[in-house]
């Protein structure tokens, strides 16, 4: 079970402290909206988290596919757009942004990009899914 445990810092409205295995990370607003910016939004740590694991998902294929990748990033980026089955409402849409160099094909980048669509993060929020939710008193 992979699991994260986040926290309300103690004397902040929206700053919260994250544990994720033995790491500590920090989410929280901007000061526009109440927040202290001492960290990446909740929707930023998304985005981050599909993009690092789709740059995981690339290197770990790289070599069976003799992909000469010598730079990788990702930019993922979050917009929301008509609904095409729904013009009076809005979906979100997350656009990823490969960047590689390298001795590269168009061929080979074809293929990254499906092998990109293989990254379980983006594979969790994209599938059905259950969320359960319990509140409890401590």
């Amino acid at each position: 079970m992979t699991q994260a445990t986040c926290t309300l810092a103690a004397g902040h409205t929206y700053k919260v402290d994250i544990s994720a295995g033995a790491f500590t990370v920090v989410a929280d607003q901007d000061k526009s909206v109440g927040g202290t910016s001492m960290g990446p939004t909740p929707k930023e740590l998304l985005l981050a988290a599909i993009g690092s694991c789709t740059v995981q998902t690339l290197m770990m294929v790289a070599k069976s596919r003799n992909w000469d990748i010598k730079t990788l990033s990702v930019k993922v980026t979050y917009s929301e757009v008509p609904d095409p089955n729904d013009a009076t409402k809005k979906i979100p849409l997350i656009d990823e942004l490969i960047e590689a160099s390298g001795n590269l094909s168009a061929a080979d980048l074809s293929a990254m990009e499906r092998t990109a669509g293989r990254c379980p993060v983006l594979k969790l929020v994209e599938g059905p899914k259950l969320v359960n939710k319990k509140a409890v008193k401590v």
